[in-house]
């Protein structure tokens, strides 16, 4: 940095306002007594112009949005293209004896002000008042689209009954996972680590066949039933007002219930706000009616659009694919059909989850994950969105929710663990 000194400066401004007045010019100059920073801005960071906030009661300037991970080797030698100040900008030197002029046209070190702040001073035109700064250059730590699990589970030993295939669902901010012949294990979702057990009660048995949440409530349907269940707290059941022959509930939309419901011995889509039941078409042969999962969004146009994908019962040879089915209020399940290009593959016990702006599936095997921006075309994903790499290949039976704050849950059978992920920019702190 190339240093001027600031007595000097001070002695030529001096000088410039005697000749002033010695001129007696009918111009009248007037300086503004407040010693400010008005405007600021770095250089480009990988093409990109970050804008700085000054907060002038703190004498602080930061980028609200950081800079993505690695611009360390950037910011070490990044030039300030703006800064504009009522009077003069000062720095200390390193011996913290003498200020300087703060050349802009120097390029800084700014890499550590998150740590320890770059600090500069504004004098006013005057000299005789000055306010400080801090330059804070904030950079991400984690890279903002990498899915984050842990080198190890969240926890190892979470529901040593369960052998079998599970069904979880979120009731009241706590995880519960149901499985055949076994206790209902729940844990609180913002600990994940300690699970309770507790013995189902109302219920013919534990093999659920389908469980959903709709208005604080649980319903389920259970093996070798036609009947449907409810229950307000996970442990304790009863048998819900909605008639019998149901097949199976499919997923939740707003405040009414989807579901396959038989009707003189035939199988209809059918719907429930929790009392009265409306039928509607005939249920396609490859429309899933096991191990249903179900993922909720909304539209551009705030309407709910729900997706779903399961196993089909009796597939043909021409079922090759996991096809999601699409559902919005007012309409009919609709497959969305991809080309045999972007198919994602036939998958056992897929779940699917609209996280992050993306549709992702995947199944049983957690060979990978793939990736659909409407849930039509899908790809694979090579890069940052993955499963953890000690549970890749297991041939295990499993369940995932998403809970509060964004974490991803997925709890094994065998191994008996539990693993917690999350999107790195859907953990950042909004500021």
């Amino acid at each position: 940095m190339r240093i001027k000194s600031l007595a000097a400066v001070i002695c030529l401004l001096l000088l410039s306002f005697s000749v002033s007045s010695c001129l007696k010019d009918d111009t009248n100059t007037n300086f503004s007594p407040n010693a400010v920073v008005m405007a600021f801005e770095l250089d480009k960071v990988l093409g990109v112009n970050y804008i700085f906030t000054i907060d002038q009661l703190r004498g602080q300037i930061y980028n609200q949005d950081s800079l993505p991970v690695g611009s360390d080797t950037i910011i070490d030698r990044i030039l300030i293209t703006k800064l504009s100040v009522a009077g003069i900008a000062t720095v200390r030197n390193s011996d913290n004896t003498q200020d300087s002029i703060l050349n802009i046209s120097d390029s800084l070190n700014l890499v550590g002000t998150m740590e320890k702040p770059f600090k500069f001073k504004v004098w006013a035109p005057d000299l005789l008042v000055h306010k400080e700064y801090s330059l804070e250059v904030r950079v991400h730590q984690q890279q903002p689209d990498s899915l984050t699990w842990g080198e190890n589970p969240w926890t190892t030993t979470f529901a040593p009954s369960i052998t079998g295939i599970q069904k979880s669902v979120v009731l009241n901010n706590e995880i519960f996972v149901y499985g055949p012949n076994s206790p209902v294990y729940k844990t609180d979702v913002t600990n994940g680590k300690t699970w309770s057990s507790a013995t189902v009660n109302g219920l013919p048995n534990t093999e659920l066949t389908s469980l959903i949440h709709s208005d604080n409530k649980l319903y389920a349907t259970v093996a070798n039933s036609t009947d449907a269940y409810t229950s307000t707290d996970g442990i304790n059941w009863t048998l819900a007002n909605l008639g019998n022959d149901i097949v199976t509930f499919i997923a939740p939309i707003s405040n009414i219930i989807t579901a396959i419901k038989t009707v003189d011995n035939v199988e209809h889509f059918a719907t429930t706000d929790g009392s009265t039941w409306n039928i509607g078409e005939v249920v396609p042969q490859n429309f899933p009616r096991e191990n249903i999962s179900s993922t909720a969004s909304v539209t551009s146009t705030g309407v709910d659009n729900v997706m779903i994908v399961g196993n089909i019962i009796n597939p043909t040879e021409n079922d090759t694919a996991t096809v999601a089915w699409a559902y919005m209020v007012g309409q009919d399940w609709a497959p969305m059909v991809a080309t045999t290009q972007t198919n994602c593959p036939k998958l056992e016990n897929p779940s699917i989850m609209y996280y992050g702006g993306s549709y992702y599936i995947f199944g049983k095997g957690f060979e990978a994950i793939y990736k659909s921006i409407e849930g039509r075309a899908w790809t694979k994903v090579e890069s940052m969105f993955l499963l953890p790499k000690a549970i890749v290949g297991k041939e295990t039976d499993y369940s995932m929710v998403v809970g509060p704050n964004n974490f991803i849950w997925l709890m094994l059978s065998n191994p008996n663990e539990v693993w917690r992920g999350r999107l790195n920019r859907l953990g950042f702190i909004v500021q």
